[in-house]
């Protein structure tokens, strides 16, 4: 039930960006935004490239720290096939337990890895992620009382309750697992509360995922347009926790159309805002997902090749 109605609150989220989106592009002129993302300089492209390959840097610590938390020692080599390819295809589709799951049971099973040391991974992973969402969003409402600007926005006190929300529920995350050092028995698997030592990894590697994928879009959008980081940090990390909640595939549509509702300069700079979360939404999501794709196929083709050219076996 509580599925369905996330779903549904899901579906009207997209309903609405879809709108707004298409009335901005309307406003704007689909010809005259397609020659602002066009005109986009390289140097920029490779900048939002760089901050991307950082943030991919950041994602390896997610399966480097599972890996730890389940006692397992992998080579990076092996690590950073798993988390790239894994994280570039979930990243798109939205569904990082089923799509990154998936990779990792590929890429883990035959390295030794059992099933539900696997399993294991992929929800401590996904915890992880939640973590760094959580404190990405505590920092972002934080920062708001550095940039006196802000002070008139509206939404901003709703925001700083839920921010107050999201800390309360870190301490009692920390009094109730943390601190007390359990092992919890789920479907006869032990599961070991992390350290507080792991915690605060854990914090570290979410946060910093959430800060270099936010320096991907800004960017593309310092290009287009003059706007500070710390504004651009707080309507991102909000918009992107929203679109993520909602469970529509990768955030599409929802992330964009919740960036233009809620960032201040989107009125006086629509082309700029549009055109950089075009850029945006091209280079980070569909650009590693188009070449995970590539590798996954070509590495399928290549186990094939390896098998039908074993010898048959006489008997």
């Amino acid at each position: 039930m509580l599925d369905r109605i996330i779903q549904i609150i899901g579906l009207i989220f997209f309903a609405f960006a879809v709108y707004l989106i298409g009335k901005e592009v309307d406003r704007i002129g689909a010809v005259h935004l397609w020659h602002l993302i066009i005109s986009t300089p390289w140097w920029v492209v490779v900048l939002v490239f760089f901050f991307t390959f950082l943030d991919y840097i950041a994602l390896f610590g997610y399966d480097w720290l599972s890996l730890e938390y389940v006692k397992r020692k992998i080579s990076i080599k092996e690590i950073v096939k798993a988390s790239s390819i894994g994280f570039a295809i979930s990243n798109t589709t939205g569904h990082a337990y089923a799509a990154g799951g998936s990779v990792r049971y590929l890429f883990y099973t035959p390295l030794g890895l059992s099933h539900i040391e696997i399993v294991k991974i992929i929800a401590f992973e996904s915890i992880t992620i939640l973590m760094g969402m959580a404190l990405a969003y505590v920092v972002a409402i934080g920062a708001s009382y550095l940039n006196p600007a802000l002070d008139g926005y509206a939404y901003l006190p709703y925001l700083k309750w839920s921010a107050l929300a999201v800390v309360l529920a870190i301490l009692l995350y920390y009094w109730i697992f943390v601190r007390s050092q359990k092992v919890f028995h789920v479907a006869a698997v032990d599961i070991q509360t992390p350290s507080l030592l792991m915690t605060s990894k854990q914090f570290f590697v979410g946060f910093m995922d959430n800060l270099m994928v936010c320096l991907v879009f800004y960017a593309a959008l310092r290009y287009h347009m003059d706007a500070d980081f710390i504004t651009v940090f707080i309507v991102f990390i909000v918009a992107q926790t929203i679109a993520i909640t909602t469970q529509v595939p990768g955030g599409v549509g929802v992330f964009e159309g919740l960036f233009l509702f809620l960032f201040p300069h989107a009125i006086e700079h629509r082309p700029a805002v549009l055109a950089s979360l075009a850029i945006y939404r091209v280079l980070y999501f569909f650009v590693p997902f188009f070449l995970a794709g590539l590798y996954l196929i070509a590495l399928k083709g290549l186990n094939y090749i390896k098998i039908a050219s074993k010898p048959e076996r006489k008997s």
